[in-house]
């Protein structure tokens, strides 16, 4: 057990002494119907720390009414006394005697607060405001209890109210959070602006301005804030958010590190690459389309659309080798995709492998079986490159059945005189002749024609 020095052993002495002596002091006058001595005396009594005392006294001048600011110091004594309800009691009974008080309507919230009364302490603070309207305390007060209740949209209008007559960094970053929290996008930025030029920008509240910003359009403020927010901070869909604003601010190599951070969190969102991929593609920003869909073959080496988007986009841009590569590795996880195998034919064609590109159409024809009505086009010019490539050859009985599918699709003068020159090659003396002569009709003038048929003498 701890000695307490002999010199504050002395001065405790005394000063109970002296409060004992005072208060039978005050005890004496009261008997002798000196209230005024007596209540002077009990004030006294209650701000030497002796609560207990003043409070007795002051239940004894209650009962002959002899101050209306009895109830007020009744009040005190209970508070010290941690008797909270009969301070609350006594304080309101002070106020009716003084209702514009604003002090002793402060004493009442503080105490109702400490009984976790808050609604009754709000409405206190309320009646201080339109009594006070420019004191920043009553403001400041309801706007703590509201924000520590979550009550936000309220908490908010309170720290409106308080900022107009003081400010303060915590003043600035509650009512940030309290609007962010109740969705009120442009006030979480204007707030938060003006909290980060009064007194800097803090991780949390770089997150609130970044994610408001983004919210109304702001998209180079919500870069640069969100710059500023550490990883930590940000969920996953945050993490993506962020993405998809530097995106915006066309930052796509920012962009995509954030979406690498969001597919190392969730590799579920993957998604996300071939997404991105697509927009690009369809804003013919090929270069950008490759890069997410080339991100998505990374994650999922198995996603076949991204290899067919990429194949596409890599033949747009020229690099046929790049899209010939892609393409058959789409045509290997989905080889009944149309467009995908008629796209990998037009590579071949642009790396001059004319053979392959043949071996190709020739798949696509099979593709497309009955439904040629469907994809009209594409069968005409399989049949037109495939005719081609076996006049090149001088396979002339091969050509034919390839121009006759032209004909029936696309008859002309041209076809006709292929066909003409084919079957003469092909010793089809009688279909020459026939094909010339449509030739001739429309044009008697074509010299090849009429060659053909003097050849045959059937001119």
């Amino acid at each position: 057990m701890k000695r307490i020095p002999f010199f504050l052993l002395i001065v405790f002495l005394t000063a109970n002494s002296f409060a004992q002596d005072k208060t039978a002091a005050a005890q004496k006058a009261y008997d002798k119907k000196d209230y005024k001595t007596a209540f002077t005396l009990a004030k006294e009594i209650l701000d030497a720390g002796d609560a207990a005392g003043a409070n007795r006294l002051f239940i004894q001048l209650r009962e002959i009414n002899f101050d209306p600011k009895i109830y007020e110091y009744l009040g005190d004594s209970y508070t010290k006394m941690g008797v909270n309800e009969l301070a609350i009691i006594n304080y309101e009974e002070a106020e009716k005697n003084d209702s514009l008080n604003v002090d002793l309507k402060f004493k009442t919230a503080d105490v109702m607060i400490k009984q976790k009364k808050y609604t009754d302490a709000i409405n206190k603070y309320l009646k201080i405001q339109a009594i006070a309207p420019a004191n920043p305390k009553a403001f400041l007060e309801a706007a703590t209890i509201l924000f520590k209740a979550k009550m936000f949209p309220d908490a908010a209008k309170m720290y409106e109210g308080y900022l107009k007559l003081e400010q303060s960094q915590d003043a600035y970053e509650n009512i940030t959070r309290s609007f962010f929290e109740a969705r009120n996008w442009e006030s979480t930025y204007l707030y938060g602006i003006k909290c980060v030029e009064l007194y800097g920008g803090t991780p949390i509240i770089n997150r609130y301005v970044a994610t408001a910003a983004l919210q109304t359009k702001r998209f180079e403020d919500a870069a640069k804030f969100y710059s500023q927010v550490p990883d930590s901070l940000l969920s996953v869909n945050e993490l993506e958010r962020v993405g998809r604003t530097f995106q915006m601010v066309n930052d796509n190599a920012t962009a995509m590190l954030y979406f690498e951070k969001v597919i190392r969190l969730d590799s579920t969102r993957s998604s996300i690459y071939f997404e991105l991929g697509t927009n690009f593609f369809r804003q013919k920003d090929y270069e950008g389309a490759v890069k997410y869909f080339s991100a998505k073959t990374q994650a999922d080496s198995t996603h076949e659309q991204s290899y067919r988007f990429m194949g596409f986009a890599y033949y747009q841009m020229g690099k046929h080798e790049e899209a010939r590569a892609n393409l058959l590795k789409s045509v290997a996880l989905n080889p009944k995709e149309i467009n995908t195998v008629y796209f990998l034919a037009l590579s071949y064609r642009g790396l001059d492998s004319l053979d392959r590109a043949a071996d190709v159409y020739k798949e696509i024809i099979e593709l497309i079986g009955d439904n040629e009505a469907e994809h009209k086009d594409k069968i005409l010019e399989a049949n037109a490159f495939l005719a081609s490539r076996m006049m090149v050859k001088k396979a002339w009985a091969g050509a034919i059945p390839y121009l006759n599918k032209v004909e029936k699709l696309k008859p002309s003068l041209d076809v006709f005189r292929m066909l003409a020159s084919c079957h003469l090659s092909a010793g089809n003396n009688d279909a020459a002749i026939n094909y010339a002569k449509r030739v001739l009709k429309s044009n008697p003038n074509d010299a090849d024609m009429k060659k053909i048929l003097r050849v045959l003498s059937a001119d």
